[in-house]
């Protein structure tokens, strides 16, 4: 039977423990940093008030890029200071990458055409479109998809990768040159 004293067993979790505190804290800065980047954008452009929701979306998706940035480091600093040899992981997380970005060319064309359409203002919710042969509001707005509502009350699912020209119709619900909140 092999021993080991407190100190060896200590000595072995410390480095990680260490390690995922400062993860932790990482993460906790990150939050707050991108809370307090999206109030100044806010209040920088508050006479904008259409641009809320795309601040919003575009802060939330940096924040979630660098909390997974951060966990990943964390796993691989943990597992190599727990003495697990790190390099064949990430060989093989580079092969699988290689191979997942070929199968998911379309997911990320998606992904890319959406972030442009948000940092563009290409269109917003509530706005009245015309892609293709669809016309309608747009309900709902994802880095992926857009889902517009037609006349006919039929959702349309649009992957915002297949969206090459878009007609922007306007919001319906500007009444006078004054902008009311859609409903």
């Amino acid at each position: 039977m092999i021993g080991f004293s407190l100190v060896q067993v200590v000595a072995v979790l410390a480095k990680p423990a260490f390690i995922i505190v400062l993860a932790i804290v990482a993460q906790r800065l990150s939050v707050s940093g991108f809370r307090a980047l999206e109030r100044r954008l806010l209040t920088r452009w508050v006479a904008l008030p259409e641009r809320k929701g795309r601040i919003h979306t575009l802060v939330q998706l940096g924040q979630h890029t660098v909390n997974v940035v951060i966990v990943v480091l964390a796993l691989l600093m943990v597992l190599h200071a727990m003495g697990i040899n790190i390099l064949p992981l990430l060989t093989g997380a580079g092969v699988l990458g290689l191979a997942l970005s070929l199968g998911t060319q379309t997911l990320v064309r998606d992904v890319i055409n959406g972030v442009f359409i948000l940092l563009e203002g290409q269109f917003e919710l509530g706005d009245t479109i015309r892609v293709g042969d669809h016309e309608g509001v747009v309900e709902e707005m994802t880095l992926r998809v857009t889902r517009v509502r037609d006349k006919a009350g039929n959702t349309h699912i649009l992957p915002n990768g297949e969206i090459r020209m878009v007609v922007n119709l306007g919001k319906p619900h500007l009444a006078g040159g004054t902008v009311q909140e859609p409903e």
